[in-house]
């Protein structure tokens, strides 16, 4: 008998005449039928597509253009720009050059606080450093002109940024950064509407093989994306940190876990990231640091200071408030390595706090006793 309109039978048949019967009710395929139009592959390219682009099959999908926004800023924090300079009064053919690095360095500080004239200091040929105004409010025609009235007008130069892109594949870390994000609030947070976090972030450092309570390794990479918050990396921060190591893959940042470490106890980055751990660390709006807590973090950021125990019970029971402010937290990075264990060049300078010299002074009298 014929069915009648609109049951289920009548939707079978209609969808069998179109070539493709409903969904499967494992709902992860489409099943095709005698004369169908579209090829059952259709359905499983285009799912392959989006994984491999690194869209999460559920959940929260990243745009495509949003996501290449966010990388060109988070890699120009990753990698700032150099910049270079020609004289003014010369043609459009001249030379560009480089400037030096801390001249590279005072102008991307001002962009980066928002501030589109000031003055700098720049090398000149001869090795002098000369002052100069700069002014970035017109990108088309930046510059730079002395501040000494009595220079030649020859002196102006012409200024413009380039952008250095780091050895990161944006599709690639898009996937890799799929596999551990979830939606976060704010919604309109400047680090992106989602980020890794809570039992993700457990899982990513799983992934990677350390223990972030005690290896040094968690603190430096998440110094490397300037995390704003302690175990969160928000959507442009884990990508400033990717592409500051240049990595877009989980295997390629395993394999920089040894490197990292080995720069962190070798000094090259230590100042770094142990700065960048107090501004973390603390709760805003407190500026200091509990004293039980900094003890935990100087375990992880100082393992190999010999006077680390010694420091801390002496600070326990004698040390007023038990807080540590940032000044402090410096001083305490500056004692354990520059002064020798047995605190023998250690003098009453007045440049050390007067915490340090009572805890010398309790110290050497209780080891000559």
């Amino acid at each position: 008998p014929k069915p009648r309109r609109g049951s289920r039978r009548c939707r079978r048949r209609k969808g069998a005449r179109q070539g493709l019967l409903p969904l499967s009710r494992t709902g992860n395929q489409l099943k095709k039928c005698r004369g169908s139009r579209l090829p059952i592959g259709g359905f499983w390219q285009r799912w392959k597509r989006l994984r491999m682009a690194g869209q999460p099959s559920a959940g929260h999908a990243i745009g495509a253009d949003r996501w290449d926004a966010d990388c060109e800023i988070a890699f120009e924090q990753a990698l700032p720009p150099a910049w270079e300079c020609r004289d003014r009064a010369f043609s459009s053919s001249s030379m560009w050059r480089e400037l030096d690095s801390h001249a590279c360095g005072q102008i991307n500080a001002m962009a980066a606080r928002g501030q589109r004239q000031g003055n700098i200091m720049i090398k000149g040929r001869d090795g002098s450093m000369n002052e100069f105004e700069v002014s970035l409010q017109d990108p088309h025609n930046m510059w730079a002109k002395p501040t000494d009235q009595y220079s030649a007008p020859r002196c102006e130069r012409k200024l413009r940024k380039v952008p250095r892109q780091p050895k990161t594949n944006k599709t690639a870390l898009k996937h890799f950064y799929a596999q551990y994000m979830r939606e976060l609030s704010p919604a309109d947070h400047p680090g992106g509407p989602d980020g890794i976090d809570e039992d993700n972030i457990g899982r990513f450092f799983g992934d990677l093989g350390i223990d972030p309570g005690s290896d040094v390794v968690a603190l430096a990479f998440a110094a490397a994306c300037k995390a704003s918050e302690m175990g969160v990396f928000r959507r442009r921060e884990f990508i400033c940190g990717c592409a500051a190591l240049g990595v877009d893959s989980l295997d390629e940042l395993q394999a920089k876990v040894p490197e990292l470490r080995a720069s962190y106890l070798s000094g090259v980055i230590r100042y770094e990231v142990y700065a960048y751990t107090f501004g973390i660390a603390v709760e805003a709006p407190s500026k200091v640091l509990p004293l039980e807590a900094a003890k935990l973090y100087w375990e992880v950021l100082l393992p190999n200071w010999e006077l680390r125990a010694d420091f801390c019970d002496w600070a326990e029971k004698h040390m007023k408030g038990k807080m540590i402010s940032r000044d402090l937290w410096m001083m305490v990075l500056k004692l354990a390595t520059e002064v020798p264990a047995d605190l023998s060049t250690y003098d009453e300078n007045p440049a050390w706090p007067v915490v340090f010299d009572e805890f010398v002074e309790y110290y050497r009298a209780n080891r000559g006793a």
